[in-house]
C-alpha cells in the first residue's frame, strides 16, 4: 500500500529540473532552490514556477511515467499532475504570498471473481514563507489520509493511514545557505481484519543545513547534513514488539553540478547514513553509502534530465542481449514558459 510523501522539503546552474536531477543530487528536495521540484516540500513557493514538464523514473515501465504542467493565469498560478507522488491527479494554486496541493487517488479492481479491493487517498499541503529564523523562511505543513480495504465471502480487511507534516527551511547568505531546515512527521497505521486489529505509530523529527550555490562560474554543489529520530510503537494485537527506534548520526547527502559548454551539464552525488537501530534489548549501528550519475541537457527553455548508473560507466551499453543497464534509466523533458 502506499505511503503519502511526508512533506519534510542561492542560484543553481540549471533552473528548472525534473525527478532525475533529484535523484543524483542527493533525492532530497528541500536542498533545491530554482528548481520546480522544491514546491512538493514548500508549496508557498508554486508562483514562483511556470512549466510543462513529463517523464518516467525506470526504464521500460510506463506505470511509473508522470506529467504535470503549471502556468500563471490573470494574477493566480493553477497546475494540474497526473500520476505524480502515486496520485492520479494533483491540483497545485497559488494566489501569490501562498501555496496549496490537493492531491487525490481512487482505485477499485477485482483480484479473483470473489474478491473486491479498494483504496482511496487524499492529500492536502500548504506553505507560505515567513520572517523567521533567517532572511526568511519557508513553511510548510500537509496531511493525508489513505485507506485500502479487501472484502470477499470470508473475510473482510482494511488498512487505513493518516499522516501530518511539517517542515521549516530558512534562508541566508552563509555557507550554509538554508538553515535550519526541521521537519517532523506522524504517521498512524491501522490494519483491521475479522479477528485481529494491528496499530503502528510512527513518530519523524530530523534537524538539519543545507547548502546550495555556486562554487565555481560553472560549478554548482548542492549538499546536506541532518541528524534525525524516528521512533516506532506498536499497539493492538502485537505481542512480540512494543517499539522501534532509529537514530541518524548523521545523515550526508547531496551532489556537484558542472556545466560543460552552452547546452551539457555533467552529475554526481552521493547519500551517506549512519544509523543506530534499536528494539528491546537488541540495538546495533549501520552504515550504507549510494552514489548516483546524470546528465542534463538543455536549449533554451528547453531541458532533459537523465540518471546514468554506475554499470554502464563501468561496463559501458549492453550492444547484444536486449539487457539494460541504466543509461537514462531515469528520464524527464521540461519547458519553462
Amino acid at each position: 500500500m502506499r505511503k503519502v510523501l511526508m512533506i519534510m522539503a542561492l542560484l543553481s546552474i540549471a533552473a528548472f529540473a525534473s525527478d532525475p536531477r533529484l535523484i543524483v543530487l542527493g533525492d532530497d528536495a528541500r536542498l533545491l532552490i530554482n528548481d520546480y521540484l522544491e514546491m512538493w516540500a514548500y508549496p508557498g513557493v508554486i508562483g514562483d514556477y511556470e512549466f510543462v514538464t513529463g517523464g518516467s523514473k525506470t526504464a521500460g515501465d510506463d506505470t511509473d511515467g508522470w506529467f504535470g504542467i503549471v502556468d500563471e493565469f490573470d494574477g493566480n498560478t493553477y497546475g494540474l499532475t497526473i500520476n505524480h507522488n502515486d496520485y492520479s491527479h494533483e491540483v497545485l494554486f497559488s494566489p501569490g504570498g501562498w501555496g496549496a496541493i490537493l492531491s487525490l487517488d481512487f482505485d477499485k479492481w477485482a483480484p479473483t471473481d470473489t474478491t473486491t479491493a479498494k483504496d482511496m487517498a487524499i492529500g492536502l499541503a500548504w506553505g507560505t514563507d515567513v520572517p523567521f529564523l533567517a532572511d526568511y523562511s519557508d513553511l510548510a505543513f500537509a496531511v493525508g489520509y489513505d485507506k485500502f480495504s479487501l472484502d470477499n465471502d470470508e473475510v473482510e480487511s482494511s488498512e487505513t493511514d493518516i499522516m501530518l507534516g511539517a517542515s521549516l527551511r530558512g534562508h541566508g547568505n552563509d555557507f550554509f545557505n538554508l538553515f535550519p531546515i526541521i521537519t517532523v512527521g506522524m504517521n498512524m497505521n491501522t490494519a483491521d481484519t475479522t479477528d485481529i486489529n494491528l496499530q503502528i505509530t510512527d513518530f519523524y523529527l530530523d534537524f538539519g543545513a543545507g547548502h546550495n550555490k555556486k562554487v565555481a562560474d560553472k560549478t554548482n554543489l548542492v549538499f546536506g547534513v541532518f541528524t534525525g529520530l524516528q521512533s516506532t510503537s506498536f499497539g493492538g494485537d502485537y505481542e512480540d514488539v512494543d517499539s522501534q527506534m532509529w537514530i541518524s548520526i548523521p545523515e550526508i547527502t547531496g551532489g556537484v553540478e558542472q556545466e560543460i559548454g552552452k547546452w551539457l551539464i555533467l552529475r554526481a552525488g552521493a547519500v551517506s547514513k549512519t544509523q543506530y537501530f534499536s528494539t528491546g534489548d537488541f540495538n546495533q549501528f549501520t552504515n550504507s553509502y549510494e552514489t548516483n550519475f546524470g546528465v542534463g541537457l538543455h536549449w533554451d527553455n528547453f531541458m532533459m534530465d537523465a540518471t546514468i548508473t554506475e554499470g554502464f560507466l563501468h561496463d559501458g551499453p549492453y550492444m547484444v542481449g536486449g539487457v539494460g543497464n541504466g543509461f537514462m534509466g531515469s528520464l524527464a523533458a521540461t519547458y519553462n514558459f
